[in-house]
């Protein structure tokens, strides 16, 4: 590529190599990416576009274009990506925080000032996110969970970078956490939900780069949801809560899960394209004597 090229010309070129390459959202992607290199915001971009990029940063402009082209995730590129409006730390190894998901907190803090509920578990929690807005955002007293040591130390570099104090544990479910920690207000989870044979048909960008394993659900996407809803009745108080997000297709599954297991008030929230996206419900409240 020539390096003797201006701020606005780099962003032309790097918007047509991204295009050329198939991304979804090339010119957001070269934008973004210029931004990294640059510090340059939209409006210094447009006054300051005649400037020529220094070489260096050329070159580094150049290498992210390459690595987007051939379909490394914008996310981890950038290292970072915002959730629920707050910053989190992403990269190799954990998944990457979704604006579906934000359907989920929104969810827990909508019911959470209803239901009055305080302490949570989250149960693979990855960059942290689901747990580090509750807190933050909902004033919540969150413990979280992920088997991946990896993702793990996302988690706590966002809670530090939030300034939040959410107790992360390395466990798979719940074997690692003691017995004090319950009863529980409610417990969330956003497991892998996709079955197995799909996860192959995914884009590229998750397919060959995001953990597997915060992906792969088992032959019918279904794995994770039956664990959870088996162990969760007896770690919840009466009248506790539990919180999933979940394929588009899954509803129904879902509740029937649920209500087998003996929640109730079993209800389902779309997303903003109008799928399926979470479903919640509360255990039965046990009659005293």
């Amino acid at each position: 590529m020539n390096q003797n090229k201006t701020v606005s010309q780099w962003l032309r070129t790097g918007k047509e190599m991204l295009e050329a390459a198939g991304r979804e959202n090339p010119w957001m992607d070269a934008e973004l990416l210029l931004e990294k290199v640059t510090g340059m915001n939209k409006i210094q971009r447009m006054t300051e576009g005649q400037t020529i990029l220094d070489e260096k940063a050329a070159e580094e402009y150049a290498a992210f274009l390459d690595e987007r082209a051939k379909g490394r995730p914008l996310q981890y590129i950038l290292g970072e990506w915002e959730f629920m409006g707050l910053p989190f730390s992403v990269g190799e190894g954990v998944l990457i925080p979704r604006a579906d998901t934000e359907i989920l907190v929104e969810t827990i803090l909508e019911t959470g000032e209803k239901e009055s509920l305080r302490r949570g578990l989250d149960i693979g929690t990855g960059t942290g996110c689901i747990p580090i807005c509750l807190e933050k955002l909902g004033h919540m007293d969150m413990t979280a969970v992920d088997i991946s040591p990896k993702a793990l130390a996302f988690a706590r570099e966002n809670n530090e970078k939030n300034q939040t104090h959410v107790d992360f544990v390395e466990s798979d479910l719940f074997t690692a956490l003691p017995d004090s920690l319950f009863p529980l207000d409610f417990i969330v989870s956003n497991p892998p939900y996709i079955p197995a044979a799909d996860c192959e048909e995914l884009m590229t960008e998750v397919r060959d780069f995001e953990p597997r394993n915060a992906l792969d659900g088992g032959k019918d996407g279904l794995d994770f949801y039956r664990k959870i809803v088996a162990e969760v009745p007896a770690r919840l108080r009466d009248g506790g809560w539990l919180f999933f997000e979940i394929g588009y297709d899954q509803r129904e599954a879902l509740f029937a899960l649920m209500e087998e297991a003996g929640f109730v008030s079993v209800a389902c929230r779309q997303d903003l394209a109008g799928l399926d996206r979470v479903v919640f419900g509360q255990k039965k409240e046990e009659p005293h004597a």
